[in-house]
C-alpha cells in the first residue's frame, strides 16, 4: 500500500513517460526496459524448460543477449516483445541442450507404464509424458518455428504480438506457428495417436 503523500497515478505516469523517452531517445535503461520484465522472463523460461539449472542458464544467456543488443532493444517499437522473444529463444536453446535428458525422462516414464501392472497410469503421468515429448519435439524444430510456437502457445500471444516480437508480418508469424504445429503433430503422431492435430506445449487445446 502506498504511504501518505504518494500519488500512484503520477508515479505510474512518470514511469511510462520516462520509458517512452528512453525508447524515443534510443537510450538503453535496464531499470525501465528490462527490470519490469524479469518476473515474466523467469516464468516464461521455466514453463518451457522445467529444469532449475537449465532455466537459470537460459535467463543468464537471455540477459547477456539483451545487453549485447541493448541499442536494438531501446530502438525497438515494442521493447517488451523483443525482450520476451529473446527469453523464449534462450529457453529454446536450453531445451535443445537438454533433449537427451528429456528423452531419458520420457523413456523412464514409458517403462513405468509397462511395469505398472497393478494401478493404472494416472492422467498426471500421461500429461507429463506428453509434455516431455512435445518439448523434445519443439527442440528439433527450426529456430523461428519453435520461437513462434512457444510465443503463441506457452505465452499465449496472439499472432500480431508474435509478429512484433519476431520482427515479421502477421501472416508470416501465422505461417511459422501453423507449420511448427503441423511438424509437431507429425513427429508425435506415432507415440500419441490421440493428439488429433493439436500439439500444444501449454497443455491446453490449441486455438485457431
Amino acid at each position: 500500500m502506498a504511504g501518505p503523500g504518494v500519488d500512484l497515478t503520477a508515479s505510474l505516469d512518470y514511469i511510462v513517460t520516462a520509458k517512452a523517452a528512453a525508447v524515443r531517445n534510443r537510450e538503453f535503461d535496464y531499470d525501465l526496459l528490462v527490470r519490469p520484465m524479469e518476473g515474466r522472463m523467469m516464468r516464461t523460461v521455466w514453463r518451457i524448460v522445467r529444469h532449475r539449472e537449465a532455466a537459470e542458464d537460459a535467463i543468464q544467456d537471455a540477459l547477456a543477449v539483451i545487453w549485447k543488443k541493448r541499442d536494438a532493444v531501446a530502438r525497438h517499437p515494442n521493447p517488451e516483445a523483443l525482450i520476451l522473444r529473446i527469453a523464449v529463444t534462450a529457453a529454446y536453446d536450453a531445451l535443445r541442450k537438454s533433449r537427451r535428458r528429456l528423452r531419458h525422462e520420457a523413456a523412464g516414464m514409458a517403462g513405468e507404464r509397462a511395469d505398472a501392472a497393478a494401478p493404472p497410469v494416472t492422467k498426471a503421468l500421461e500429461d507429463r509424458d506428453l509434455r516431455a515429448a512435445i518439448l523434445g519435439a519443439i527442440a528439433s524444430l527450426p529456430r523461428r518455428q519453435a520461437t513462434a510456437v512457444l510465443l503463441h502457445f506457452v505465452e499465449e500471444q496472439p499472432y500480431e504480438e508474435v509478429a512484433r516480437a519476431m520482427g515479421c508480418s502477421g501472416s508470416t508469424a501465422r505461417v511459422h506457428v501453423l507449420r511448427g504445429r503441423a511438424a509437431l503433430v507429425r513427429m508425435l503422431a506415432g507415440g500419441f495417436p490421440d493428439l488429433a492435430g493439436a500439439a500444444d506445449p501449454s497443455g491446453k487445446e490449441s486455438r485457431p
